[in-house]
Parts: C-alpha cells; structure tokens; sequence
C-alpha cells in the first residue's frame, strides 16, 4: 500500500515535470501544497489521499486564500472515505473541485480537461445548455417531445437548458444521439469561482491569532489596506496592494523565524509575482532577511497613509 509520504512524492514528480513554474513544499499542514503558475491562470493545490480528510477549516482558508491571489483551488487525492477515485471524473468538496494524480498530470502536461462529475446518486455530464435548446428548437423538438423521446420529466429538459442541472452520462449520451449533435463539454478545472463562497476578505478571529497578529491587522486596515488573518498558511497576512498582494509573516523576533517557511514564502513570492516581507515587534535591527524586506511593527504604528508602507517595504527589498 503506497504510504502518504510517496504519493506526495508523486504529486511533486507530475507537477515538476509538468512545470517549473511552482512552488511546492510538503513539510508543513498547510491549507495548500504547491502553487503552479500556468501563465494566464494560478493552481492551489492541497493534497490528500482521502479527500474527505480536508477539514471544512481547510477548504474554507483554501477558497479565501485564492480569492485574494486569485487562484483555482484544486484538491487531488485517490479516494473518498467509501470509495477510490475514478481518472476522468471531477469531485467536489466543499464547491472545491477534487481530482486523481491522473487526471492532474494531464491537466498540466495534456491541457486535458475531464467530462464527467461525481454528485450525490451518480456520475453526471456537463451539457451546453444553450446549445441544446437551439439545436431542440431548430428541429422543432419541443421541451415536452424530447422528454418523452427519452423518458424524463418536461422540467428536466428545462433545467438541463438552463444550467441548473446536469444529466446523466446516459441521458446525456442520449440527447445527443437524438438530436445528431454533441452538447457534451468538459469541466474547466482552470475556471473554478469560488469567491461568491467567501463571505469577506477579513476574516474571523478564531482565538488563534497571536497578538502581533491583530496588531498588525488592525494598523493595516486603519491605513485603508484590505487584509486577512490566515491560520494554515505559510504566511500570516494577506493585504492587497494596488495591482499586487503582500504576503507577510509575523514574528515576534527575526531569530523566531523558521528557515523552511521562509524559503517557501520566498519561493511563492517569485512564482506568483507578489511582494513576501516579515512584519515584527522587535526592536529595529536589520532591514531585510534573505531579501525580504523587515518591518517593524513600531514603524506600521507610525504610519498614517499607505504609501509610506509601500514604500518602506520596496526600499528594503533585497537590502
């Protein structure tokens, strides 16, 4: 039986080869494991083996994260708690679309995208609704005709139209042969919008939050930034700045900082083209760590106009 350390192994060997553009460390239980940058769009990709061991906290932080970096969030596992996974087929967890290692590899070295979706009673096509009633109307078919050709309600026609639901594989294989034409599309695993999920970019304290962390939080968004607490991330804050997004992790003191985490937040800085700092309550001492710009939370307390931070953080840049 394939242990969970080497299905890791094999989800960084696909995305490796797949792409050099990532970011990738299975060292820490965050709410995701690798970023992939696929040019016109980003990948969040947390893995687990039994997708149903993503806590509803993950994919919540997950979905949160990715509308303020805007990212696809993807989840890739092998099996639910019941059952394996089938390659091809498109599950959902917590409206997070959940996938085979298959199924990823040729997503990003294929651009493959899969037909079929698991729901609740069944396995399920995604059928262009628009389409279908053109085609229904162009050879006179009405709602009611079709739906007695094939054996279903008038409303499930209707609905299949709409997109508002989605048939069987064999109703839907049907309607086609019917109507001589394919309504069949895939699922676009690379257009996944989750935001309408999350309730607000700021998020709600937990009791986890560290004291510097609300400090911090709440200077931010006195100096008009819009920012968000994170839990399972290797950052601490997000703040959106102009065009770009800042990802900055808190310690009370630089010698705190954990060598891995940093490297990791350097290395998603890089692949998703954003600004990394390290925000501190220490007393001043060096401007940056590795290149990434140090801010004191003495300065942030100080700061009256968001410009001043931007600036700060920019002329420590590499200093």
């Amino acid at each position: 039986m394939q242990t969970k350390q080497q299905y890791l192994d094999d989800v960084h060997d696909v995305i490796d080869s797949a792409t050099r553009v990532h970011a990738t460390s299975f060292d820490q239980e965050y709410c995701f494991d690798s970023i992939v940058d696929e040019g016109s769009v980003r990948i969040a990709i947390k893995v687990s083996m039994t997708i149903d061991n993503v806590e509803t906290t993950i994919r919540d932080e997950l979905k949160r994260i990715c509308s303020f970096l805007r990212c696809t969030p993807l989840i890739v596992g092998e099996k639910t708690r019941k059952r394996l996974l089938h390659d091809g087929v498109v599950h959902t967890r917590g409206s997070i679309p959940a996938i085979t290692l298959e199924t990823l590899r040729q997503l990003l070295e294929e651009k493959k995208l899969p037909f079929i979706i698991a729901k609740k009673g069944g396995i399920y096509a995604i059928v262009n609704g628009d389409r279908l009633k053109e085609i229904r109307e162009a050879q006179n078919y009405s709602r009611g005709s079709i739906a007695e050709e094939l054996g279903l309600s008038r409303r499930a026609v209707y609905e299949y139209e709409r997109g508002t639901m989605n048939p069987t594989i064999d109703v839907a294989l049907r309607l086609e042969k019917l109507l001589g034409t394919q309504f069949i599309q895939p699922f676009n695993l690379l257009e996944v919008d989750t935001v309408k999920e999350v309730p607000n970019f700021i998020s709600q304290y937990t009791g986890k939050e560290t004291k510097l962390a609300k400090r911090a939080l709440e200077v931010l968004s006195r100096l008009g930034l819009q920012s968000t607490i994170t839990h399972d991330s290797p950052f601490d804050i997000l703040t959106s700045l102009r065009q770009r997004v800042l990802l900055s992790y808190l310690k009370q003191r630089p010698e705190q900082l954990n060598e891995d985490r940093l490297s990791f937040l350097a290395k998603l800085s890089e692949v998703l083209n954003e600004e990394p700092t390290i925000i501190t309550s220490d007393h001043p001492s060096v401007e940056s760590i590795n290149g990434i710009p140090v801010v004191y939370l003495k300065e942030l307390l100080a700061m009256e106009k968001p410009k001043e931070f931007i600036a700060l953080i920019r002329s420590r840049r590499g200093a």
